[in-house]
């Protein structure tokens, strides 16, 4: 029977009731059923690499984390059960869920449920096409990133920087508020990468928080910024040359209180493009010197992680790893961005996420940009086929629908700028080999 390797990540199930937020039980139900439906097939293996719990969010359970998580989700773990009757079900550490690499006791918890924990930083695993073997070396890939990384894997003592930035910040944030009032937004904080949250609270302050009287002046102030500079330049031309077919513009413009105030508008915005121009100049020789002195700017940290990856595929595929032989595909997770990549005869692949994820999508009129809430639960199959190899990266449905304000639907800039829902299985993108 031909082999066949289901590989997903980053689920993050878990939490204390107030930080839960895993949103797609009924999908990965759902998505379970279908690989029993379909496991006949292949000799099959489900292989969650990495962030299959979060177990950050568990500070109250202690050894019983395990057992808390699979008691608030028991639908689930039930399917993921009978599926591990005739299947093989293999879990990764992730960082946030690292005490598996070493607590024997949540290792045990889900041997219940016929799923085996590997508490290796690696793992391996070979396909044949014809009398060829087809390597693959996968890891979580937090190790890639230095805030994420631990200087010893398998040490239970360790932390990395990210563990005290989420624990400490980002958490806190998710669990801001009162009974009476709480922001309905700010859950969503787990789901942005930790350099956007500031761009992000802004945007949400702007569309969720600010008062009426603050919004009235803002909204049109935004909308005519990007006339400023043109009405400038005309009240200068104008104010030297006054052709006769220009006239009653220029009357009209004169004596009609409405435009009277918008003028005065476009007057305060032409202050603050010339405080931004300015801005904008500090900010561009701040950076040379900053790195100058060799500190990043965010653009620069997003550059250095997507080429951190692929030197790190590079290296693996390549025989630097701890199996010691070249791979022909290296997989991790951990970036929660669904790729399936081919550079010359290096197959780089990240399972992505099943969690909500956010897309910073502009909007009109230099109005902040929003963050745009969409569900890609993205998978890679690999699988034996008589003559190759397939490789495959797709996406299973869940229909969701964002919740926006109206000043963010008004304004939003769609078109290719928002992800569609996936609202069928997908396949998204697919290699032979």
């Amino acid at each position: 029977m031909p082999k066949k390797l289901i590989l997903i990540s980053d689920l993050h199930i878990g939490g204390e009731p107030d930080i839960e937020d895993f949103q797609c039980g009924a999908e990965f139900g759902a998505f379970v059923d279908h690989l029993l439906n379909t496991s006949f097939q292949f000799d099959l293996e489900l292989i969650i690499n990495g962030d299959f719990f979060d177990l950050w969010k568990c500070y109250d359970q202690k050894d019983e984390k395990i057992n808390y998580i699979i008691a608030m989700h028991q639908n689930l773990f039930d399917k993921l059960k009978e599926f591990g009757n005739k299947n093989k079900i293999t879990v990764i550490p992730g960082n946030h869920d690292h005490e598996l690499v070493y607590n024997k006791k949540l290792q045990d918890d889900l041997k219940k449920y016929n799923i085996n924990v590997d508490p290796n930083q690696f793992f391996k695993r070979e396909l044949s096409k014809k009398n060829k073997k087809f390597i693959i070396i996968g890891e979580h890939g937090n190790q890639v990133e230095p805030a994420s990384s631990f200087t010893d894997f398998y040490l239970p003592t360790e932390s990395s920087l990210s563990y005290h930035v989420t624990t400490q910040f980002v958490y806190r944030l998710m669990r801001l508020g009162t009974k009476k009032k709480k922001p309905h937004w700010m859950h969503e904080v787990d789901n942005v990468d930790t350099d956007l949250i500031p761009y992000w609270l802004l945007s949400k302050y702007f569309y969720n928080e600010i008062g009426p009287i603050l919004k009235s002046i803002l909204v049109p102030m935004l909308i005519l910024f990007s006339l400023a500079i043109p009405y400038f330049i005309f009240d200068i031309v104008t104010d030297f040359y006054q052709p006769r077919f220009l006239m009653p513009v220029i009357n009209f413009l004169d004596t009609n209180l409405i435009m009277k105030g918008i003028i005065f508008i476009l007057y305060f915005d032409m202050v603050v493009v010339i405080l931004l121009l300015f801005a904008s100049l500090l900010r561009k020789d701040f950076n040379k010197r900053l790195r100058g002195y060799g500190v990043q700017s965010l653009s620069d940290i997003l550059l250095s992680k997507q080429r951190s990856y692929k030197e790190k595929a590079r290296d693996v595929i390549n025989g630097l790893n701890p199996f010691n032989t070249k791979a022909d595909l290296y997989i991790t997770g951990h970036t929660h961005c669904a790729v399936l990549h081919k550079e010359d005869n290096m197959f780089l692949a990240d399972t992505g996420s099943w969690k909500q994820l956010t897309k910073r999508v502009p909007a009109y009129f230099r109005f902040p940009p929003i963050f745009y809430p969409f569900y890609l639960l993205s998978y890679v199959e690999v699988y034996e086929q008589p003559e190759n190899i397939t490789v495959e990266l797709r996406a299973w449905p869940k229909p969701f629908t964002s919740r926006l304000t109206i000043l963010e639907k008004i304004f939003i800039k769609r078109k290719k700028n928002v992800p569609e829902p996936i609202l069928a299985d997908t396949l998204i993108k697919t290699y032979s080999c």
